[in-house]
């Protein structure tokens, strides 16, 4: 697509792609050669469409390739979730070598489960190239005090999230001025050293809906309790997305044997928990990056700018 935007065709045989012949017969941005089908053409509004919604992203794509050695080839297929996972990486790469944990921890805190990098060899050896590392510590540290951040010059609130997802793709978050802070997993202790400035903003938290992820967010709660502040749970908008809790990557799963399933019911206000025992019921699940941020805050009543 980009050789067809700077020389105005390709020898690429491009249109194979489903998601590029779209382009061609949907759109009507690409055609092929007049009496070559072997060449494929722009059309009068195709380098316009690219501009505005293609050439930010390739430009900061080879910006990463470029900055990090990281070879871009067929041979080393990255889908779009390991690329933006990897351009995070590289972003933080500092704040994540000095606390590096084990292949499986990191891979679980920043890739779809704990083995994802052990099973996408190629993606392991980029993560290696990027952070400068040529391999894993056997041991987690005791403790991992850290906490990775995207800052918001005016923020109006603090958005904590369980996940990576939101801040790899900030650009919504930026926009509202919500400033997010990735604290999950064994990494909700260093909300203990929150200083007394950092109390002033109203917390949300963000999260998957399932065992474990209730059980952080209350954890959670207590810290921010503790400190005189509060810290509010995000309700799912879309609760039609939910997922088995034996879905791919995922290694969450409820305690049918324990009362509410195991979750202390006073951290939750009444419709909370009616979504909980729902979830439980049917033995599913809500991944976080199935909301979408800005709509996600206007169903639980956050003022945007």
């Amino acid at each position: 697509m980009h050789e067809v935007f700077e020389k105005g065709r390709t020898g690429a045989n491009l249109l194979k792609n489903p998601y590029f012949e779209r382009f061609r017969v949907q759109r009507r941005l690409l055609k092929f050669k007049s009496n070559n089908r072997s060449v494929v053409e722009g059309t009068s509004g195709f380098r316009d469409f690219y501009r505005e919604h293609f050439l930010a992203a390739y430009n900061r794509y080879q910006r990463f390739f470029a900055e990090t050695g990281v070879a871009a080839d067929g041979r080393r297929p990255y889908d779009l979730y390991d690329l933006e996972t990897l351009i995070y990486i590289h972003q933080h790469r500092d704040t994540l070598k000095e606390n590096l944990t084990t292949l499986r921890t990191f891979s679980a805190q920043l890739f779809k489960g704990s083995k994802y990098l052990e099973n996408n060899t190629s993606v392991w050896k980029a993560v290696l190239q990027v952070l400068e590392i040529t391999a894993f510590p056997e041991n987690d540290p005791k403790e991992q005090q850290w906490r990775l951040v995207i800052d918001c010059l005016e923020p109006n609130c603090i958005l904590l999230c369980e996940n990576l997802a939101t801040l790899k793709y900030p650009d919504d978050a930026m926009k509202m001025n919500v400033e997010l802070w990735y604290v999950g997993g064994n990494n909700t202790r260093i909300l203990e050293n929150l200083s007394v400035d950092k109390l002033c903003l109203p917390f949300y938290y963000m999260c998957d809906w399932d065992y474990d992820g209730l059980r952080i967010f209350s954890n959670v709660k207590s810290i921010i309790e503790d400190k005189g502040s509060k810290v509010t749970l995000l309700m799912p908008h879309d609760t039609s997305k939910s997922l088995p809790v034996d879905s791919p990557y995922h290694n969450s799963y409820w305690k049918h044997d324990h009362v509410f399933t195991g979750l202390n019911k006073e951290n939750f206000t009444e419709i909370q928990q009616q979504l909980i025992m729902q979830l439980v019921a049917g033995n599913n699940w809500i991944e976080e990056e199935s909301q979408n941020l800005r709509t996600l805050l206007l169903y639980n009543n956050h003022i945007l700018n």
